[in-house]
């Protein structure tokens, strides 16, 4: 079961998923959509709280992104845009647990042959590159007794724009919103 998580992240972060039973009715931080064709830099990410998604915390997003349930497995993905989506998920377990097996699996050239290195390590995550040059992440916070996984992308079957060829600036970006993702204070 613990082994099972990273792989059902991992298939539905590359959008495997086929279900059309999933609903685009997430919230929008504000009202007007998401400019979909533009390439975000740090700067220009706001605060996203993510309560209303069932997350107690507040994340980095482009202004008006709006968050999708996915109904498939269970996951919250923010959509900024074709070139800034995120997805996160909650798994059972700690972060020094569930970083210690992902990263294991991402690093294992038998499984991922593609796997070149990791550019950035961190005690929360990191950020790995293929033998062609792209780029990915996950990013891991404690968060109410379980672990907040966040990756880069969102599942194809509820993404507006499918699929996207990401810069690798667009992954850095989105690797710094994952790291500025932060539990709420309480008020």
């Amino acid at each position: 079961m613990v082994l099972a998580a990273p792989a059902i992240l991992f298939l539905s972060s590359c959008g495997s998923g086929s279900s059309t039973e999933n609903k685009t009715d997430g919230e929008a931080a504000n009202s007007s959509p998401a400019p979909s064709e533009a390439h975000f830099k740090e700067t220009d990410l706001v605060d996203l709280d993510l309560s209303s998604a069932g997350i107690n915390a507040v994340a980095k997003a482009p202004k008006d992104s709006r968050i999708i349930k996915y109904e498939t497995d269970g996951s919250q993905n923010v959509y900024g845009g074709k070139y800034f989506k995120m997805s996160y998920k909650f798994i059972e377990g700690t972060v020094a647990e569930n970083l210690e097996m992902f990263k294991a699996m991402a690093t294992d050239k038998e499984l991922n042959p593609g796997f070149d290195k990791l550019e950035d390590e961190t005690e929360n995550g990191y950020l790995k590159k293929t033998t062609d040059g792209k780029l990915s992440f996950v990013h891991m916070i404690d968060l109410d007794g379980k672990t907040l996984v966040i990756s880069d992308g969102i599942p194809y079957d509820i993404s507006p724009d499918q699929s996207t060829e990401y810069t690798a600036d667009d992954i850095r970006t989105e690797y710094a919103a994952a790291k500025a993702c932060k539990a709420k204070q309480a008020s």
